[in-house]
């Protein structure tokens, strides 16, 4: 029992990163909205720095009202993001949050991470303890017996 201990003392959960694609929609969208709230003021080019200097706050709000309006009329907006649950383990965006019928920025399974979060969350409200946490598993200990398990979570090929 102490060597599963140690061993899951030292494993820590991946950080989840966006990958070039997602990075790459996530800035066209910022850009975008912050030249359209340029026309809207009628500001050019060379006033903007001293007129309406870049906030991420005004974007993201302008980019969330246009998603609400959007979304209201039917339509889904790709907006990717990582998603940080209180258990911890960070996954990215998927299609069942989105609404999209596919994904242009993620190329592969990226719905793991997802997955692994829901099962962290049910394991912590039936009352399990998170003893460790890796890639593509999550050691988990049941208080009453001390027993030790490995939740695994892959893609079966289809």
């Amino acid at each position: 029992m102490e060597n599963m201990e140690k061993k899951t003392e030292e494993i820590v959960a991946e950080e989840v990163e966006m990958n070039p694609k997602m990075t790459e929609r996530v800035n066209w969208i910022d850009t975008q909205t912050y030249w359209y709230l340029m026309q809207l003021l009628e500001i050019s080019t060379a006033e903007v720095e001293e007129k309406f200097p870049w906030n991420i706050e005004i974007l993201r709000e302008v980019f969330a009202g246009a998603v609400t309006v959007l979304n209201k009329h039917g339509y889904n907006v790709c907006d990717p993001y990582i998603s940080i649950p209180e258990v911890g383990r960070q996954y990215r965006c998927t299609l069942s949050e989105c609404g999209c019928k596919s994904c242009k920025c993620q190329d592969e399974f990226m719905g793991k991470e997802k997955l692994i979060s829901n099962i962290e969350d049910a394991v912590a409200f039936n009352g399990l303890k998170i003893i460790g946490v890796r890639k593509d598993s999550i050691i988990v200990r049941e208080g009453s017996t001390d027993a030790d398990f490995e939740i695994r979570v892959s893609q079966l090929a289809g």
